[in-house]
Order: C-alpha cells, then structure tokens, then sequence
C-alpha cells in the first residue's frame, strides 16, 4: 500500500501531462471533474480540468464527478511506472472507472 503523499504525487504527474503543449491542444475543448477514489486509503482526490488545463488538484469528495476512477494505490503506482498493465487490472476489477466512454478514451492519453 502506497502513502497519500505517494499516491497524490502520481496525481501531479498526471495533471503535469496536461501542460504539454500538444496534449493542451488535444484536450483544449476538454472540461471535466475527475474524481480518484483509493480504496487502501480511505481517501479522494479531485482533479479539475477546464479547457484542457488541469486547474486545480485536491483532496476531497463530490457528490457528482465527471469521472469517477476508483483502484488501490499501489495498482495506480505500479500503472504511472509501466510495471502494472492498465488494461488487465481494468479487465480483472482492479480498477473501475464511471463516465462517458469517450471521455475515458481521451483520457488515456494523460493517465497511462
């Protein structure tokens, strides 16, 4: 099990994606929430995303997020480091996901 520090810090990698110029194009219509649920952790983190740029990174809970991606830390980590397949853990449950197909598509781009 991964520490929330360690887990937020993979979540600033992943909103670091987003300052790439050429992702910024790609995701220049893009504005959705994007909740990520760590089950080993008890704990939230919220990343807004207007216009492609992520605004804002923080610990929380909403009631109605864009998207909802929900996984143990340590599988989230392993993911970031290329260790651990993101579409087998999908495939066998260890992460689960909520939101409009297209905009789980277009997030791969950023996630993995």
């Amino acid at each position: 099990m991964a520490t929330k520090n360690e887990a937020l810090d993979g979540l600033k990698k992943v909103k670091s994606r987003l300052d790439d110029p050429a992702t910024k194009e790609k995701f220049k219509d893009f504005s959705k929430n994007m909740q990520f649920s760590f089950t080993d952790l008890n704990t939230n983190f919220v990343m807004d995303i207007v216009n492609g740029e992520a605004i804002s990174l923080k610990e929380e809970t909403i009631e109605k997020p864009d998207i909802m991606v929900t996984m143990k830390s340590d599988v989230f980590l392993g993911i970031l480091d290329k260790k651990i397949n993101p579409v087998t853990s999908y495939m066998t449950g260890k992460i689960k996901v909520k939101g409009a197909m297209g905009d789980l598509i277009k997030l791969q781009k950023i996630m993995f």
